[in-house]
């Protein structure tokens, strides 16, 4: 990773951080400002040459960025979910018509996993919504492989639990 330059991390990851900011609830403009001043920030203090990880710290400056935003705004942020998200998520052996019944319950999920921790959400955005595999995930957040596999399974646990009693009190 050492001989990254900052044009071939914007070309791999500028997508992937500025699809993620969208979905943590960034508005479409202020995603594209804060994937721009992050790669200012790298371009300027020349991070590809002075971090291990560099793909981990745009990642990490993005979000503190929309944090900071979030704060400025007095606003808390409401994870958003597209169709894809349940599809991934829940790929176990169901019909046709069951799945479809789950895709028209985008706000209750949504809703679910507003309840969740953020950590929580967005390590189950990050692996059924924007499709990543653990060792990318591992790459961005700077984390084992092992600790990015447990951090899913007891997310995935947590929204199955929280998701059957949404759905317990919807009966």
């Amino acid at each position: 990773m050492q001989n990254q330059t900052i044009e071939d991390l914007y070309r791999d990851r500028s997508r992937i951080i500025f699809r993620y900011l969208l979905k943590i609830g960034c508005s479409k403009e202020n995603a594209e400002d804060i994937v721009q001043t992050a790669f200012f920030k790298a371009f300027e203090h020349m991070i590809h040459l002075n971090t291990d990880n560099p793909s981990a710290w745009l990642f990490k400056v993005s979000i503190n960025q929309y944090h900071d935003l979030c704060r400025k705004q007095k606003r808390y942020p409401h994870v958003q979910i597209d169709e894809n998200f349940l599809e991934n998520m829940c790929r176990m052996d169901e019909d046709g018509e069951h799945l479809m019944l789950r895709k028209e319950h985008k706000s209750e999920v949504e809703f679910v996993l507003n309840q969740l921790t953020p950590a929580q959400s967005n390590m189950l955005i990050l692996k059924y919504e924007l499709g990543l595999s653990y060792e990318e995930i591992s790459v961005l957040l700077h984390m084992k492989v092992d600790t990015i596999r447990t951090t899913l399974y007891r997310s995935r646990n947590t929204f199955k639990q929280k998701w059957s009693e949404f759905l317990e009190r919807q009966s």
